[in-house]
């Protein structure tokens, strides 16, 4: 039997807003599935996978409503993802939210795992959902694809934004009328019967600005949901774990690697030599994350070059400089004149 892990207070609480809206009394779900219903009040609680599911499942009976997990999307808000949420929040782009949700959407749940791939030059947003049992599976897929798109509309300031395609791997409900509650919630076709269930959209969506990027609240907030994925003790890759220590120390000074592979229980050799099983390395994990930083920096702030060149622990200006040219092609100066839009756009 699979280990359907753990789900946060906060993810659950998404599902226990929709059963009220339905005329459901949640709390009778949870008593069904052996829910303290104070972990449920909780946002930071865990809940065990198994009896998540068990509360789904009688919601989506008790509501008698075939598109429970569709219809609960529409109750999305920040606090459903943790602090995940809140990270998106403050990102810049549509890309640099979507990027972080591999990092940290297991603080949401286990529910399930996120993959971004192209695909005939479209991106698709796959979501490989861990859950077997039905119905519950069924709509959870709905709910999360569903929760994706409308939150960033929001995010995004765009009430129009949407996927130029929605692949589900189930059947269409019996009842065809229903159909148009899909093309509600989506605003584009959905295929039903598909291999795998993912949001379909042309890449140039990915680079679509937020509503209020803030880069140092998000840096600020990616620190702490690193220590709280250490905290929980779930795993991540170690390149994951050096980069969330490096981005806990940035603000501060940058941190040598010694101290980064003392702090994680390793000599600099070891670190150096599983990294590279990683296909990557200290110095790509710093570059990488210097030059994310330095784009939002550039684009959302009014910090002078001296300043982000301080921040992000350069030894000058010129060294800031340099580096960012060789990543992408053009000054500082150049990308902030452009509004932030690169010649090279980030790799998926």
């Amino acid at each position: 039997m699979t280990d359907l892990g753990t789900i946060s207070g906060a993810a659950l609480n998404q599902y226990l807003v929709s059963a009220r809206a339905a005329g459901v009394d949640p709390a009778r779900g949870l008593v069904h599935a052996g829910i303290d219903p104070a972990l449920a009040e909780d946002p930071e609680a865990r809940i065990s996978g198994e009896r998540f599911e068990a509360m789904l499942i009688w919601l989506i009976e008790a509501s008698h409503d075939p598109l429970f997990g569709l219809h609960t999307s529409q109750f999305v808000q920040p606090g459903s993802y943790n602090v995940m949420g809140y990270i998106a929040m403050s990102a810049s782009t549509i890309f640099e939210a979507l990027s972080k949700v591999a990092l940290y959407e297991k603080l949401v749940g286990d529910m399930g795992v996120t993959e971004t791939v192209m695909r005939e030059n479209l991106v698709e947003v796959r979501w490989i959902c861990r859950h077997q049992k039905q119905p519950a599976r069924r709509h959870l897929i709905e709910n999360v694809l569903g929760s994706w798109v409308l939150y960033t509309r929001w995010l995004a300031d765009n009430p129009s934004l949407s996927p130029e395609l929605v692949l589900l791997e189930h059947a269409p409900p019996e009842n065809r009328r229903l159909l148009e509650d899909y093309r509600k919630i989506f605003g584009c076709e959905v295929r039903f019967n598909q291999p795998w269930s993912a949001l379909v959209s042309h890449p140039d969506v990915l680079q679509h600005r937020l509503r209020q990027p803030d880069p140092q609240l998000h840096s600020t907030l990616e620190a702490h949901a690193a220590r709280k994925l250490q905290s929980l003790g779930i795993e991540t890759t170690l390149a994951q774990k050096v980069r969330n220590r490096i981005l806990a120390s940035l603000n501060e000074r940058l941190p040598r690697k010694e101290q980064v592979a003392e702090d994680l229980g390793l000599n600099v050799r070891t670190m150096h030599r599983r990294l590279q099983e990683e296909a990557t390395s200290w110095q790509d994990i710093l570059d990488n994350l210097r030059q994310e930083l330095a784009r939002g920096y550039l684009r959302d702030t009014g910090l002078t070059q001296m300043e982000i060149a301080e921040k992000l622990g350069y030894s000058d200006i010129r060294s800031f400089q340099r580096s960012f040219k060789r990543h992408h092609d053009m000054t500082p100066g150049e990308f902030r004149e452009q509004g932030g839009d690169s010649s090279q756009p980030p790799p998926l």
